[in-house]
């Protein structure tokens, strides 16, 4: 990897985390309650305070960050690529860890995997969130010289871990 590349990985990675780390403050609020929250600033939240729902502190990154993490780690691993089986066991690993929230979607399909051993999570009408988008930085890092059909195909087999459904496939 190019000192340029890794230096644009290394900012990649830390926008995601500035970003999940500022937007947790605020998760889960309304456009309305998010203005009167920060009526001060003018209605804009703009301050790494912590807080929200989580009660984190300021800067503590969510589960957001933490997976991406854990995926970018499966797949240095593999030498950049992919692999369902991979990401199910850092993903498996990064939960044993107890992080500071898990979505109940990949909570169920990650026992479901210790369960069955299956990397990937059954289809389900009901796992059309956008946890696996949250997480996917990795994946276009790591194959950023791929065309676009190997690209589209690694993101999903990262996404079936625990989100397996054309809607969420499809954002």
């Amino acid at each position: 990897m190019s000192a340029d590349l890794a230096r644009r990985a290394e900012g990649a990675y830390l926008g995601l985390a500035v970003g999940d780390a500022l937007g947790a403050t605020v998760e889960f609020l309304t456009p309305r309650e998010i203005r009167a929250t920060f009526a001060r600033d003018g209605g804009v939240h703009r301050q790494m305070i912590g807080g929200g729902w989580l009660r984190l502190k300021p800067g503590q990154v969510t589960d957001d960050t933490t997976m991406a993490l854990a995926l970018g780690d499966a797949i240095l691993a593999r030498d950049g690529q992919v692999e369902a089986l991979d990401c199910a066991r850092a993903f498996d690993a990064w939960m044993r860890a107890k992080p500071v929230d898990i979505g109940n979607t990949v909570r169920r399909n990650l026992i479901e995997f210790r369960r069955s051993g299956n990397a990937e999570a059954p289809l389900s009408e009901h796992d059309a969130g956008n946890g696996a988008a949250m997480r996917l930085l990795p994946v276009p890092l790591a194959l950023h010289r791929a065309d676009d059909a190997a690209l589209a195909a690694a993101v999903v087999t990262q996404a079936h871990v625990t989100h397996h459904n054309p809607v969420s496939d499809a954002a």
